[in-house]
């Protein structure tokens, strides 16, 4: 072991121990490395629980519109079924309103299919003389249609 013989002094015989400046020299670049290892690996642990942290809050941000988009997709569903239920109830409603007026059609064609009938079955004189002493039909049809009513 070849040292350089300033750095040591002896305070017992035989034993040689370093000055303290050169201890505290040493010390310091030394702490100051394992400081900036130990700072870098830190910083590198940090780095990743900081991009993994975030990685999750993009996911979770991701599932949070898409959860939002297929809520209003089943929105839209539900209103445009909603709407054709609506719609559906106005045809039936409409086809009650159109189906009363086709029996009251059938009635009053009935009736006169009727009146035509009986005129028919009488004679010549007869007719003529219902037609001039008879009241017009659509009367008769009009009274009966406000009776049924």
């Amino acid at each position: 072991m070849n040292f350089h013989k300033s750095c040591y002094t002896s305070r017992s015989a035989g034993y040689k121990y370093r000055t303290l400046s050169t201890n505290t020299g040493e010390r310091k670049r030394r702490h100051s490395k394992e400081e900036t290892t130990f700072d870098r690996k830190f910083k590198d642990l940090k780095n990743e629980i900081s991009s993994r942290i975030l990685n999750e809050v993009i996911k979770s941000q991701d599932a949070r519109r898409s959860i939002q988009e297929r809520f209003e997709k089943i929105d839209a569903k539900i209103n445009s079924m909603v709407d054709v239920q609506n719609s559906i109830i106005e045809m039936r409603k409409n086809l009650q309103v159109v189906e009363n007026q086709l029996m009251e059609m059938t009635e009053k064609v009935e009736l006169m299919e009727k009146q035509v009938g009986l005129s028919e079955n009488c004679s010549l004189h007869s007719r003529k003389s219902s037609y001039s002493k008879s009241r017009p039909i659509f009367n008769t049809i009009v009274e009966s249609s406000t009776l049924a009513n």
